[in-house]
């Protein structure tokens, strides 16, 4: 199966006005008070961090879902499954509509913003750094592209023979490479989630004192739900993946899923706890050797 055919390429691009700026006097003043010359420059921050910090908030989220939710394939490029498109679109309007209204509540605080930053710079403040509040909306964007996965062997372009077999030769290696990226990128994830669920079940029973009584108490370690949610997680990414995928990878999806027990059962029974360490262990293992770590 063709990985254009089960797969899109996505971008997101965040646009935010200047946040910084070089100050010349601030750097002329450090290195007189120094005895420095050309040692670095001093860059102020024209907005106090609180008040941007929810619009930056919405951007960190949304590019932890999309890295979440998908694979690396390029430079500030991630490859979706196909299957989760509509999801995926969905979420990322929700993320714009938090974008766009923390935007709104920081330029409709506009005048709050001046006599915070004024407050906050002293004698650096100069009002001439920021633009005029009725441009700086235009200067906030929230975009996500999306483009299909290229077909690398269709070249629809006006070159002799020779040079066509130069661009496919260089056009297949940055796909193998590609391809290799992506095949490696699920194990190193899967391997990481598997291995802290291997950590937890390795742990030995906690003693610990009862306030009312004063008598010791064996307790099991701590197990987070987060530590199975996070392995199915990445076993339902491989899984919309799962076309594309060599057999062993499919294969070793379905054996972490088949050796994963609910948390509950995890918490309350220290020979399951023993079992899935032993598993687990397995499967590390296994997924160093595909790694060939």
């Amino acid at each position: 199966m063709s990985l254009k055919d089960h797969a899109l390429i996505v971008s997101l691009s965040v646009g935010k006005p200047q946040m910084t700026k070089t100050d010349g006097k601030a750097t002329d003043a450090a290195e007189r008070a120094t005895n420095a010359h050309n040692a670095g420059i001093y860059r102020k921050d024209l907005y106090p961090k609180h008040l941007t910090q929810p619009i930056k908030a919405v951007e960190t989220s949304a590019r932890y879902y999309i890295e979440r939710t998908t694979y690396a394939w390029g430079r500030g490029e991630y490859l979706l499954p196909s299957a989760r498109f509509m999801d995926f679109a969905e979420q990322i309007e929700k993320f714009k509509l938090q974008f766009d209204q923390s935007v709104t509540a920081f330029l409709q605080n506009w005048v709050n913003v001046l006599d915070q930053a004024r407050a906050q710079q002293g004698d650096l403040f100069d009002e001439l750094d920021y633009p005029d509040v009725s441009s700086l909306r235009e200067r906030f964007k929230f975009e996500l592209a999306y483009k299909p996965v290229p077909d690398y062997g269709d070249f629809r372009v006006d070159l002799q023979e020779e040079e066509l077999s130069i661009l496919r030769e260089q056009v297949e290696h940055q796909t193998k490479s590609a391809m290799e990226d992506l095949l490696r990128t699920p194990l190193e994830r899967l391997r990481e989630v598997v291995g802290k669920l291997n950590d937890v079940c390795n742990k030995e029973d906690r003693v610990t004192i009862n306030a009312r009584t004063g008598a010791p108490e064996v307790k099991a370690p701590i197990f987070r739900d987060s530590v199975v949610d996070n392995i199915k997680h990445e076993i339902d990414l491989l899984t919309d993946f799962a076309k594309v995928m060599p057999s062993d990878i499919q294969q070793l999806t379905s054996d972490v899923a088949y050796s994963l027990p609910d948390a509950d059962t995890l918490r309350s029974s220290d020979g399951v706890r023993k079992d899935v360490a032993d598993n687990t262990s397995a499967l590390l293992s296994k997924i160093d050797s595909m790694l060939e770590i």
